[in-house]
Formats: C-alpha cells, sequence, structure tokens
C-alpha cells in the first residue's frame, strides 16, 4: 500500500453494519425509538436500492445485514435523519452514535450466513432471552414465512437464509448450536453479564423521575439518580453509565465516594 493511501469503504454487496452508541453509550429508551429507527431505516433502504436482510437492535448497538450498491448513501442520511429525531424528541445536541460506522462486505454464501447467524446470536450472547424467538427486536421471526410484529415498519429480503437451510427447525438449530466467534467486529470483547436488563432498568429510572428523561435532569438530579440506582438496583456501574450518558469512571467516583 502506497503512502498516505487510504482504505475505501467497499460500497456494493453484501455488507455486515455495525453501528455503536457514542462512547458505548444507551441509544435506545423505549419502543418509540426503536420503531422509529426501523422506520426510517426502512424508508432509506427503499430510496437507495437497498435490501436488508437481518438486524438486531441492541440497548447501545445496532446490527444490520444488508444487499447494497451505495452504502455510505444509504446510511448517512438514515442515521443523519435519525439522530436529527432522537435530539429533538430529548431536547439534546449530544452525539449519538460513534463515528464512523463499521462494515465488512462478505463475499461468499457461507460467509453471509455465519454473518447472520452472528446477528441473530446477539441476544443469546447478551443472556437476554433463552430463545432467539423470544428477542423482539431482531429479525428472527422473520424468516420462513414469520409472523413478527415488526413488519408493519420494515420489511426483509430473507431468502439467502430460508434458502440455505431447508427447514426452520434446521435454521434454529443452526442459531443455537453453530455459535459464530471471532468476527470483525465483537462487541463481547469487553462483556459483563448485567443482573438487570436495561428495559427493566429505563423503567425503574421512569418511576424514580417521574418519568423525566435522563437528558432533562440537572447535574444534582442525574448525581442523585446514579447512587440510588448504585444501591437499590442490581445494576453494574457499566449499565449505569451507558443508560446516563455518563463515563464510566465519573460513575464509579461518584459511587464510591457515596458508599
Amino acid at each position: 500500500m502506497w503512502k498516505g493511501s487510504k482504505i475505501k469503504r467497499v460500497q456494493s454487496g453484501c455488507i455486515h453494519v455495525y453501528i455503536r452508541g457514542n462512547n458505548r453509550h444507551n441509544v435506545f429508551y423505549d419502543d418509540i425509538d426503536r420503531i422509529e429507527f426501523l422506520n426510517r431505516c426502512y424508508f432509506f433502504a427503499k430510496n437507495y436500492n437497498t435490501q436488508i436482510q437481518e438486524f438486531v437492535l441492541m440497548d447501545n448497538h445496532v446490527h444490520l445485514q444488508v444487499e447494497t450498491g451505495q452504502l455510505s448513501k444509504f446510511i448517512r442520511p438514515f442515521l443523519i435523519s435519525y439522530v436529527h429525531w432522537y435530539n429533538k424528541k430529548y431536547n439534546i445536541t449530544a452525539k449519538l452514535f460513534q463515528t464512523p460506522f463499521n462494515s465488512v462486505c462478505k463475499y461468499s454464501d457461507s460467509w453471509k450466513i455465519d454473518s447472520m447467524l452472528y446477528i441473530l446470536q446477539n441476544p443469546l450472547k447478551a443472556e437476554i432471552c433463552e430463545h432467539p424467538a423470544d428477542y423482539k427486536w431482531s429479525s428472527y421471526n422473520f424468516h420462513f414465512n414469520g409472523k413478527s410484529a415488526l413488519r408493519k415498519y420494515i420489511l426483509l429480503d430473507t431468502d439467502l437464509m430460508d434458502n440455505y437451510y431447508k427447514t426452520k427447525t434446521e435454521f434454529e438449530k443452526a442459531v443455537f448450536q453453530r455459535r459464530i466467534k471471532n468476527m470483525e467486529i465483537d462487541e463481547y470483547q469487553y462483556k459483563h453479564f448485567d443482573k438487570i436488563t436495561n428495559d427493566d432498568l429505563c423503567k425503574i429510572i421512569a418511576e424514580l423521575t417521574e418519568g423525566k428523561s435522563v437528558f432533562k435532569l440537572t447535574k444534582n438530579e442525574l448525581e442523585s439518580l446514579i447512587i440510588q440506582l448504585n444501591n437499590e438496583t442490581n445494576a453494574s456501574l457499566v449499565q449505569i453509565a451507558s443508560i446516563t450518558h455518563e463515563n464510566y469512571d465519573y460513575v464509579r467516583n461518584l459511587c464510591k465516594k457515596s458508599e
């Protein structure tokens, strides 16, 4: 490679896209956030001739697998549009996503399938469900003519996966048993297992703040909330930092001082 040259992002093909919350902070706080993300994803995919093949929305990151001929033209306006809506909803100006987004092109069918399995296995690896069908915010229930409630917001091209496995039973077995490791993007390298889900933590925060968004709390209110969450829930410090959009060291020191 010539000195000073840059590797260009692959724009065409079957591409695994990974979008992380800035500083690993929480992105989704309620179902409205997730539905709006899916709606806008599908809107811009249609506008830029992109087929969505797989997705999973986790608390602080998203995986998409798409077939496209213009990746950046699809992703950039989609994320800009969502962030604009999100910041208006929460009345903030903070950076929501880590940039640039990550993407890896998959060239063989087996590589594409491994990538899709990896995406669907995210909730299992995070130990937030026992069966992938129980996790609402993934494309698992779209396969084999599944009746996912999310079809109202986004449509998928599931042909590759559905044709690769002869039956739904074979597909389900692959998701459970053929655990994919050492992918190009592995958010579990720093894995910690939380004793409480982020959804439950968001509900607790809503009760403690009487429905007030964490983005609208004063500094004193936010500090009190962080200390209360640490003292009265099983949430990890990493989790509290993520969901309050605060630096981990700040949260750790604050909780240590309050002991």
